[in-house]
């Protein structure tokens, strides 16, 4: 078995080509330039059984040999940008499950499984390989160009791959960043097995959810975080497409990709004390600010239009602002598309991956810093659950004489201390712990969800206020700004039983076993 440590970038054609003739780059050249036709046939069961598990099976052709390869997901075992692979040379153009025995692929009955493997998609790519040296590391350069296809579709491949072949991951991550400043790439959320089943399913478009992380208790605290933090950018980048093809639900997705990663660097921002994470951070918060007046108004036209216009209250001011709503939010979902076109988020996603996999956080050797980063997971993860946990059922006592500010700072407390439950919930899946677990996260989601819900009050009451006080004239007003009364006054009728709520359910967070002992 081999780790597979890759970055895959995505640049066009005429990018690649930019590169290949930079007088940096050919210094680095330590063999001649490898021209191959690479065809590749994965294969998976009716039912997607191995890409359920994290794993793709393919044949590739590759002038006259088949290589078979199996690769494994381990969802962060591997450490970022890395994968478990198996590869054999094999006689025919179908998988041989001979050659599977002590792979990742053990776990099923290779004998039935054999009988269920069906090819699911192709890639057929011209690769151009260019082996490197950089700074003692053995690095593969892969510019490929191509297709992946089903029998009724198929879209482009433009991307380039750097893999490492021996060494430290450091200069591939180096190497990746003089990429960048050299000509226009961005991070490819997508591996080819990912984008080519969401071709087969016919959803290219369609919005990305959060996945399950896997941690080692053994574990360093620097590991776990690379792990986590990678997992919550393919969920935020991974709904690029979806928000391109005007997909809210892409919207909202990856504005969940984004609160889960700045939770994730809230939870470890002891080891993130630097410049770099900072201008992070930064650039995270400026494109959450690009998509979130879509939500917000995606949330005012779901949970307050349309249940007024159900209970046909005053039809005409509510078919005003009904209009006057949508239009804004299709101009909202307009500048959240301009938005992942541009070259900030380009650069920013990229930026972003590169910090994660080796910035500056994880190679200092400060000693309080780098004494955080060595600590076991567990220990980490278990101090400050508990430090976090504490400060809620402090809050939660005295939560119904809150202001809606501080009720405000109280459910982003508590939704990212859900988020860290999701993050290490595999160092607690046993026994006890996990029911545990489960008490706490379903206690901390009613709570989240009441104090979510009196929030998005708070923002229809800014923007009730906001249409009143408007100097814009603008075609019926007032019907408009009594509609948005009606709005804020089912919304206040509404609160003191979601304020109840958000207290039962804090009562109980306060009550739970810690699962973390």
């Amino acid at each position: 078995m081999a780790n597979e440590v890759e970055l895959k970038l995505e640049a066009t054609g005429a990018a690649a080509r930019r590169l290949l003739k930079a007088a940096w780059f050919r210094r680095m050249e330590r063999a001649p330039i490898k021209r191959q036709h690479l065809v590749s046939v994965y294969y998976d069961t009716p039912g997607c059984a191995l890409r359920d598990e994290g794993m793709s099976l393919r044949v590739r052709r590759v002038g006259a040999r088949r290589l078979q390869t199996v690769k494994a997901d381990p969802k962060g075992a591997a450490g970022p940008f890395g994968r478990h692979e198996w590869e054999s040379q094999i006689a025919g153009p179908e998988p041989d499950l001979a050659f599977a025995k002590h792979t990742a692929l053990d776990r099923f009955r290779l004998k039935k499984l054999r009988h269920r493997l069906r090819p699911v998609f192709e890639t057929d790519v011209q690769r151009v390989a260019v082996p490197l040296r950089h700074r003692g590391s053995e690095i593969e350069l892969a510019i490929d160009r191509g297709e992946v296809k089903t029998r009724r579709r198929r879209a482009p491949i433009s991307e380039i791959e750097i893999e490492l072949k021996a060494g430290d991951p450091a200069p591939a991550i180096d190497l990746a960043r003089r990429i960048a400043k050299t000509v226009s790439v961005g991070y490819s959320a997508k591996a080819k097995a990912e984008r080519g089943y969401a071709l087969s399913a016919g959803e290219t478009a369609a919005p990305v959810f959060d996945d399950t992380v896997v941690l080692d208790r053994d574990m360093t605290a620097g590991e776990a975080f690379k792990v986590i933090a990678l997992s919550c950018l393919h969920h935020l980048a991974g709904n690029r497409e979806a928000i391109a093809a005007g997909d809210r639900e892409g919207v909202h997705q990856m504005r969940v990709g984004l609160r889960r990663l700045r939770a994730a660097m809230a939870f470890f921002k002891t080891l993130l004390p630097d410049a770099e994470s900072a201008r992070i951070r930064k650039n995270l918060k400026w494109l959450l600010g690009e998509l979130g007046p879509a939500r917000d108004l995606d949330v005012l036209i779901r949970e307050g239009v349309e249940p007024l216009q159900q209970e046909r209250a005053d039809g005409a001011a509510l078919a005003a602002l009904d209009s006057d709503l949508k239009h804004r939010r299709r101009a909202s979902l307009e500048r959240a598309k301009a938005a992942i076109a541009s070259d900030r988020y380009r650069a920013t996603t990229l930026d972003t991956a590169l910090w994660i996999a080796g910035g500056g956080w994880s190679r200092t050797s400060a000693p309080l810093i780098a004494g955080r980063r060595e600590r076991r997971v567990a220990d980490f993860a278990a101090e400050e659950l508990a430090r976090r946990d504490r400060k809620i059922v402090k809050r939660v006592k005295h939560l119904d004489k809150l202001d809606p500010h501080h009720r405000h700072k109280l459910r982003i407390a508590v939704k990212k201390l859900r988020y860290a439950d999701e993050f290490f919930a595999s160092l607690y899946d046993h026994g006890g712990a996990r029911r545990c677990l489960k008490y706490h996260g379903q206690a901390l989601q009613a709570m989240q969800s009441a104090l979510g819900k009196l929030n998005d009050m708070q923002v229809h009451a800014t923007m009730a206020d906001a249409f009143v006080r408007s100097r814009r004239r603008a075609k019926q007003k007032p019907e408009k700004a009594f509609a948005m009364g009606l709005i804020s006054g089912k919304d206040l009728a509404r609160a003191r039983a979601l304020i109840a709520t958000a207290c039962a359910a804090g009562k109980e967070v306060s009550g739970l076993k810690p699962f973390w002992h």
